[in-house]
């Protein structure tokens, strides 16, 4: 897998909120964004789900979560797709987010963030682009 390029996204208006945007073409496989905050253990984070108390959090594994909810954290702003067009891989310990197709210039980057992410923060049904069909 490549490393990221400068410059390859950026956070923009979209269907959903605000969204992660290629300003260029990313080619498969090729890492675009790396999922950061701190680390917290997987408990706390069960506990915080359980309350709904923070919808950006990232299991690592069953000791580790990283807590992604400040600003610095670009990689929230990509949203869920029933289609998407990247996914999350764990390398050395890190989450990153790595195209899972070539992603045109100017596309909203999406992830499949899961069924139950979507069943404890998402009400009303996925409102993604394949979904809105």
């Amino acid at each position: 897998m490549r490393e990221p390029h400068a410059k390859s996204f950026r956070v923009g208006r979209s269907a959903t909120g605000l969204g992660l945007f290629a300003t260029r073409p990313i080619g498969k496989g090729e890492t675009i964004v790396e999922y950061t905050g701190a680390r917290i253990p997987t408990r706390l984070a069960q506990e915080l789900d359980r309350r709904r108390a923070n919808k950006y959090l990232f299991e690592i594994d069953r000791r580790w979560t990283i807590d992604g909810r400040t600003r610095e954290n670009l990689a929230r702003y990509v949203n869920h797709a029933c289609r998407p067009n990247a996914e999350a891989v764990l390398r050395r310990g890190r989450m990153l987010f790595v195209a899972a197709k070539r992603i045109p210039a100017g596309a909203e980057i999406t992830i499949d963030y899961g069924e139950e992410h979507m069943q404890l923060y998402v009400h009303g049904g996925c409102r993604c682009a394949a979904c809105k069909v």
